[in-house]
């Protein structure tokens, strides 16, 4: 609803994921537009994973990116990139990050940061099962 309704208060951010949280990003969109009968985005979804477990400070960045690789028992690669738009909130932190982790002697770190929150909420919204349809009337 935040895109609709603050659509031009929103900008494209580069993201980089393991590949195979990209993978299954964007298997659960699939399906969970045909579950909802809604179009859904892998933005929106990219945009809710930040929100609700991108960090602001260094150091709880530096720890979603160790429990991220711990959970994963080694590196994850290089991963792959992609561009989302995303909320003015998720924008503010997300923009910098890379940078910020570089100037902290942690660069090339943003990777694990964004795949520990995308991985956090596949696993929240695989626990949830799939997205319904609303079948009452909006008035």
């Amino acid at each position: 609803m935040d895109l609709k309704l603050r659509k031009k208060g929103w900008q494209t951010q580069p993201f980089r994921f393991a590949a195979d949280l990209v993978e299954s990003l964007s298997k659960r969109v699939a399906e969970d537009c045909k579950s909802s009968g809604k179009t859904l985005t892998a933005a929106q979804y990219v945009d809710a994973a930040m929100a609700r477990h991108l960090p602001s400070s260094i150091d709880e960045q530096l720890q979603l990116a160790e429990d991220f690789l711990v959970s994963r028992d080694s590196d994850v690669g290089t991963g792959q990139q992609g561009s989302h738009r995303v909320s003015p909130e998720v924008y503010a932190i997300a923009s910098d990050l890379p940078n910020a982790l570089r100037r902290e002697g942690h660069a090339r770190t943003a990777v694990h940061v964004y795949s520990g929150a995308l991985d956090r909420f596949l696993a929240e919204l695989d626990a949830a099962g799939p997205l319904g349809k609303i079948n009452a009337p909006r008035r």
